[in-house]
């Protein structure tokens, strides 16, 4: 569902296993920088969170290693939301 929400109005659509791969690492891959821009950015704040948690099940880490990513990208990114995510 994530990775959907991050693909509405983009031409080429965000998997599944990319936006877990990507949210577990911290590294995305360029042709999806703005569809994890725009997840982070604008999706509701329980999408996020179940983004979350299903990466850490996905990729079998921490949910918190997935937080510390998602903040790292959120700061990266320059987010608005990056005091919400931290």
């Amino acid at each position: 569902m994530a990775a959907k929400t991050a693909s509405v109005g983009y031409k080429r659509e965000l998997d599944a296993d990319t936006l877990a791969h990507a949210l577990a690492t911290g590294s995305v891959p360029d042709a999806f920088l703005a569809h994890v821009a725009k997840l982070l950015e604008e999706a509701p704040l329980p999408i996020v969170v179940m983004a979350v948690e299903e990466t850490a099940q996905r990729e079998q880490v921490k949910p918190q290693h997935v937080w510390r990513n998602v903040a790292k990208l959120a700061k990266d990114l320059e987010l608005s939301r990056q005091n919400v995510l931290a």
